[in-house]
């Protein structure tokens, strides 16, 4: 959550050759690099309002100048091209994964609108995990957060989540899926950070394709999780279905600079790690990691030059290598070590829980000029966009660092430069080009090394990968990719069996005498069913 909002800098928060990673080709791909994007009819009286808009920023700039998000994003980006073209996110939706609902968020965005003019968005609260609604109390572990975890702090998340989207596409509708701490597993102070049941409103959304781009402004640092890698990996599910159904998914990367906050800190970005720590789940190969930098215009509006990276001391943008997903395909050209962050910056003046609702509306600008979702767009953002660079509407991002200070001991980060770096990415944008290439880019790319496509087959083996083996007229299963410690259903035929816990490797193995269950000879189908996977397979007995 955000520095105000208080959440993201908490604890922020595959490679060609791991299993259920993006491969392909890194090199230059032989489809051509573009296809002229489809036209918008514009609607004269979005036009007609958002003209008005845009003179009213204009006019009282000085006014507004530190208002973040507001015009100051306006102009740096050049949104204002293509709302006068129409591309204001008409029919659209975003979708914002949130750990708490807000019950006054309309009054609270009307207010937002009528300081600028702005039409009042549809928005819409939903509850897609539990039993469709929020616990009657605010769980203890996220009371125990405080300022920058609770109930409470996440009602100002929200607040900037959709003031930051609805800025950028203010024609798009607002979907807020509400899902508290881990209900599953509450001694794991990560899982209280970061709920696997954001993960879970993630399928939801994906599986009833209620979104054209999603953005996450929550995680918690890599190392901060009890059980590892395994945990981490266990909730590729929810972005995987996400990538699947061709819905971009947004991630800040968090605001502790090159180290992240353990789930236990006793204050926003205090008692961070010693040691370098990316988050997740910004650090997944299956999402665009947002980062933070500071649009460099002046009180007039006038742009002074590249704009730099975000960094208040104690507080800047999360960059750096994951210590658990290697180094996609789509990187090889850049060379990463492994998966490296962010991938694109934007404004983070409220932290990087600013940035990636901002780039949640961009994207659903492209999807507006695209007719359609653009589905996961890395692939194309460092096979395509990057290297055409500032053609493509990439503004290059040269200066800053995410280094930390010495409290209490200083760490080296990651410093901005010419072209590609760890430290930005890519850049920051111009959307009046960015949004037209990318779909160009994309139409043009869109085939079956897409990220969608190789998002389909790698969820595809993850709900098929129960191993069989049979020994003395039992059945022995074995299956991984599961939540650790988390109860996992076993049914056959659709008749409950029993309940395993997956070990702290997220593995399940269990027995299956057919005598016992009384099974009949023939065919059945034996299913796990967790709270974000479920995998199914058939058997025979004799």
């Amino acid at each position: 959550m955000s520095v105000v909002a208080g959440l993201v800098a908490i604890a922020f928060v595959a490679s060609c050759s791991g299993p259920g990673a993006p491969g392909g080709s890194a090199g230059v791909n032989n489809s051509p690099p573009m296809q002229a994007p489809p036209q918008v009819q514009p609607n004269p009286d979005h036009v007609k309002t958002l003209t008005a808009v845009l003179d009213n920023m204009t006019k009282n700039y000085a006014q507004y100048a530190e208002s973040s998000p507001g015009p100051q994003d306006i102009v740096a980006y050049n949104i204002g091209d293509l709302w006068k073209k129409g591309i204001d996110g008409t029919g659209t939706t975003i979708a914002l994964v949130e750990g708490w609902d807000d019950p006054q968020i309309n009054d609270v965005i009307k207010k937002f609108d009528q300081e600028y003019g702005l039409p009042d968005p549809e928005i819409q609260t939903i509850y897609p995990s539990g039993n469709g609604h929020l616990p009657a109390q605010c769980p203890p572990g996220m009371v125990a957060l405080g300022s920058y975890g609770s109930c409470e702090a996440w009602h100002s998340e929200l607040e900037l989540d959709v003031e930051a989207a609805h800025l950028i596409a203010p024609y798009a509708k607002i979907l807020i899926t509400a899902t508290p701490a881990d209900s599953e597993i509450t001694d794991d102070a990560a899982s209280q950070v970061a709920p696997p049941e954001m993960m879970q409103a993630l399928e939801y959304i994906g599986k009833n394709h209620l979104a054209d781009a999603i953005s996450i402004s929550d995680g918690t640092g890599e190392s901060t999780y009890s059980y590892g890698k395994a945990e981490i990996i266990a909730q590729d599910p929810g972005l995987l279905s996400a990538a699947a159904a061709g819905i971009p998914v947004m991630v800040a990367t968090g605001d502790c600079g090159v180290v992240q906050n353990l789930a236990v800190a006793s204050a926003q970005c205090g008692n961070t790690t010693k040691t370098p720590d990316t988050a997740a789940w910004d650090d997944s190969p299956w999402v665009t990691a947002v980062g933070g930098s500071v649009p460099n215009v002046d009180t007039s509006g006038r742009r002074l030059g590249p704009d730099p990276l975000w960094n208040r001391g104690k507080f800047s943008e999360g960059a750096g290598y994951s210590a658990v997903y290697p180094r996609p395909a789509y990187q090889d050209r850049v060379g990463s070590l492994t998966r490296s962050v962010p991938d694109i910056t934007l404004d983070a003046q409220n932290g990087t829980s600013e940035a990636a609702p901002l780039f949640a509306g961009v994207l659903a600008l492209a999807a507006q000029l695209n007719h359609g979702s653009v589905g996961p767009i890395n692939k194309v953002l460092y096979e395509v966009m990057g290297p055409r660079a500032t053609s493509a509407g990439i503004a290059d991002v040269v200066t800053g660092n995410n280094s930390v200070p010495a409290e209490p001991v200083a760490i080296p980060g990651f410093a901005a430069g010419t072209g590609f770096d760890v430290a930005s990415g890519w850049g920051t944008i111009d959307a009046s080009r960015f949004v037209p290439e990318l779909v160009g880019a994309i139409r043009a790319h869109n085939g079956p090394d897409s990220l969608q496509h190789q998002a389909a087959d790698a969820l595809a083996r993850l709900q098929h990968s129960i191993a069989l083996t049979g020994n003395g007229g039992s059945t022995y299963l074995l299956a991984a990719g599961f939540l650790p410690q988390h109860p996992v259903e076993l049914d056959i035929d659709g008749n409950h069996v029993a309940t395993i816990t997956a070990n702290t490797l997220g593995s399940v193995s269990y027995a299956v005498d057919p005598a016992l269950l009384k099974l009949s000879r023939g065919a059945h189908t034996l299913t796990l069913k967790s709270m974000l996977l479920t995998a199914t397979t058939n058997f025979q007995t004799g």
